[in-house]
């Protein structure tokens, strides 16, 4: 075995392709928009975290009804037209994939262009979503908006204040 090599089994070989399928999926029904088949893809008591939200905006939300109320009502306020550029990358735990993406959209308000580079981690347990990180630029965000202040009128609307969403900081849990 080389170095670049991992140690797996067939089960593990198994899971990690059925995590990687599941991936797929998850951003082929976000584009889609479908959000009934979306949100079944997650846990009841998912976690969905933005560890780099800017100051004043929630960084995590839990379960799915708090987690499909943000990633639906992002949709109200930004188009994406396409995704330029994708990478899956599986894990040695074989229940977890990051994923690399970069969109081409624009904002639904001012037409403002709006190309934005991810990076998140998927968690999965029994096929479904339990945790979910995403990294981004928030200054791509709210230069498009035209400001802080602006982006920050223009992403109030995201921002649910159910019980259990927002939690100001991870380190609350």
């Amino acid at each position: 075995m080389s170095t670049n090599e991992l140690p797996s089994t067939s089960g593990d070989d198994d899971v990690r392709a059925t995590t990687y399928l599941l991936a797929q999926k998850y951003l082929e029904l976000l584009q889609k928009q479908d959000w009934d088949a979306w949100i079944q893809l997650w846990s009841d008591d998912a976690i969905l975290e933005f560890p780099y939200a800017p100051a004043g905006t929630p960084n995590i939300y839990k379960g799915k009804t708090n987690i499909l109320r943000y990633m639906s009502a992002t949709t109200e306020g930004i188009a994406v037209d396409g995704v330029t550029s994708l990478t899956i990358h599986p894990q040695l735990d074989p229940t977890a994939v990051v994923v690399e993406l970069h969109i081409a959209g624009h904002l639904l308000k001012n037409g403002a262009t709006y190309e934005q580079k991810y990076v998140t981690f998927f968690q999965f347990e029994n096929e479904q979503i339990v945790r979910y990180r995403e990294y981004w630029n928030p200054l791509i965000s709210i230069e498009a908006f035209g400001g802080y202040w602006k982006w920050r009128e223009g992403a109030r609307q995201w921002h649910g204040s159910a019980e259990g969403s927002p939690t100001p900081n991870p380190s609350d849990e």
